[in-house]
């Protein structure tokens, strides 16, 4: 009799190591681990081959292509035990070893520029929340993305997915469980450790605003891998992203002050300094006061007023349902002490129109990266192969 592997061998026919030519993206990990599309084990290659089957009968090409991407851990010979053939973890390192399937530290990331690059259509069952601030067109896309679909022990088929349109506080936050998971900052129960992101560090190497992560049981700087020096509570910081034209340009992370003391900040032209001209015009540019806004933090929350010469306002942005009409932020009077100003509050699902085009909102992320005050124009580069602490797994 044919073993599993001898039979999984029939669908390298069907795998190309170019995007550029496959007919369709497969989000490897995501199918591979799938347990709804059959069999109890928690990784199986036979549902990559559902999926494949289910290609050639919706499509009607018995040729069909695909191309492949993997995290590395699916393919971490630890993880071997897993699979119900214990050939199946080193067919798929020998495929990618031959260019056969592609595996990096991340699959999402890759899967999403090719998708948006070729136009080619992924199947996944993922939402890629944490990926819309750099992907927005995910946001309500019913086009390009294909669910695998297995009911009462039918065959697989696959399904045209509306991704949906999430809130920007919850693509923050899944996009820093992306973040924080790579750096080994999640504990055992996928929630984060704040047992060091709660505290602040200091390296070595001058200049260094360190991102800590935990390599081999030790605290260390995510940049020059060396052991950093714990110096005391980190104070809490909320995050604020401006977003010109619907497109997240530049953040802010806000420190709160001492315990129980409000701490006040004034947001204006200044912060999209860095801003690229392309993206925002000098005339737009000055439409903004040089102190448009002043914000006050206070454990947790976020109260503001207006101290633009143009006038702003803000809305609620509701899941699931319209927005609410625009209301104009309070003014700041210049007379009234702070204990007598009469200001706004702030919270997660607001967004202020500071003029038109230019938006304020809160971001989802509990542990914002250390970074100086003031605001950054351009999002974290994405690591280079290698770069990321994960352990296997």
């Amino acid at each position: 009799m044919e073993s599993d592997v001898a039979a999984f061998r029939r669908m390298e026919r069907h795998l190309l190591g170019s995007a550029q030519e496959a007919n369709y993206l497969v989000d490897l990990s995501n199918v591979v681990r799938d347990t709804t599309l059959g069999g109890g084990s928690p990784r199986a290659l036979q549902r990559l081959r559902l999926v494949l089957r289910a290609l050639r009968e919706s499509t009607g090409d018995h040729e069909v292509t695909v191309h492949a991407i993997a995290d590395n851990s699916l393919l971490h010979p630890r993880h071997d035990g897993e699979f119900p053939d214990p050939g199946e973890g080193p067919l798929l390192r020998e495929w990618r070893d031959r260019g056969l399937i592609a595996a990096i530290a991340k699959a999402d990331p890759d899967l999403l520029d090719h998708a948006n690059e070729f136009g080619i259509r992924v199947i996944s069952g993922d939402y890629f929340r944490g990926h819309r601030g750099e992907h927005p067109w995910i946001q309500g896309d019913r086009e390009h993305f294909l669910k695998p679909e297995r009911h009462d022990g039918g065959p697989v088929r696959l399904v045209l997915r509306d991704m949906r349109v999430f809130a920007d506080s919850e693509i923050s936050r899944e996009g820093e469980r992306d973040a924080l998971k790579a750096r080994n900052l999640l504990d055992f129960q996928g929630r984060p450790r704040s047992d060091v992101l709660g505290r602040s560090w200091r390296c070595p190497h001058p200049g260094c605003n360190p991102g800590p992560a935990v390599q081999g049981g030790k605290v260390v700087c995510r940049s020059h891998r060396t052991l950093l020096t714990d110096t005391g509570p980190r104070r809490r910081r909320i995050q604020l992203k401006i977003f010109i034209d619907g497109r997240c340009h530049a953040w802010e992370n806000l420190s709160e002050g001492p315990e129980g003391q409000d701490k006040e900040f004034g947001l204006g032209r200044n912060h999209l300094g860095r801003v690229e001209e392309r993206h925002l015009s000098d005339e737009r540019r000055r439409a903004i006061s040089r102190r448009h806004l002043l914000i006050v933090s206070s454990r947790g929350v976020l109260r503001v007023l207006d101290t633009s010469r143009v006038g702003s306002r803000i809305r609620t942005l509701r899941p699931g349902g319209e927005p609410t009409p625009w209301q104009p932020l309070p003014r700041l009077d210049a007379d009234a002490g702070p204990g007598e100003r009469i200001a706004r509050a702030f919270g997660a699902d607001d967004e202020i129109e500071m003029v038109p085009g230019i938006v304020l909102r809160r971001s989802g992320q509990r542990w914002p990266e250390e970074r100086p005050e003031g605001v950054r124009a351009k999002p974290p580069r994405r690591p280079r192969a290698g770069d990321e602490l994960t352990n296997p797994g």
